[in-house]
């Protein structure tokens, strides 16, 4: 079976946005990873996040565009959030973390990695190390 990470909205935007101070590197790292049979699990949240992000720091076409690229590119797997895991996901690390600034999104992402037992995620953003995971 093919391994498996969450794409957080840090790692993603790297990727999209040239400006990036991690673009190079999160290009580099999104490559090998799916040359070595790698997939990405994808939340509505950290699209929201991302497509938000897009349309200000580049623009509204280049936002849609990623969105809905992401949206048809088999090595993207969106996972469903309902009212259920976002509940799961405010107990078990916006509660449990109530010293960290973790955002509902990051939460919903734990949530997500515990659930399908993924331990790696895509992200340039601390609060996945800090939450117990490991980054690509």
């Amino acid at each position: 079976m093919a391994s498996r990470a969450l794409a957080d909205t840090s790692g993603l935007l790297a990727v999209a946005h040239p400006k990036d101070q991690f673009h190079a590197q999160a290009v580099e790292t999104a490559r090998q990873f799916v040359r070595t049979g790698g997939r990405f699990l994808v939340t509505p949240l950290v699209l929201a996040e991302l497509q938000g992000l897009l349309l200000y720091r580049r623009s509204a076409e280049a936002a849609r565009k990623v969105i809905n690229a992401m949206m048809t590119d088999p090595l993207y797997q969106l996972v469903s959030v309902d009212h259920r895991l976002v509940g799961d996901a405010v107990a078990n690390w916006l509660e449990r973390f109530r010293d960290q600034p973790f955002t509902l999104c990051d939460a919903v992402s734990f949530e997500v990695m515990r659930r399908e037992r993924v331990t790696t995620a895509f992200a340039y953003d601390q609060h996945f190390l800090t939450a117990g995971f490991r980054r690509l």
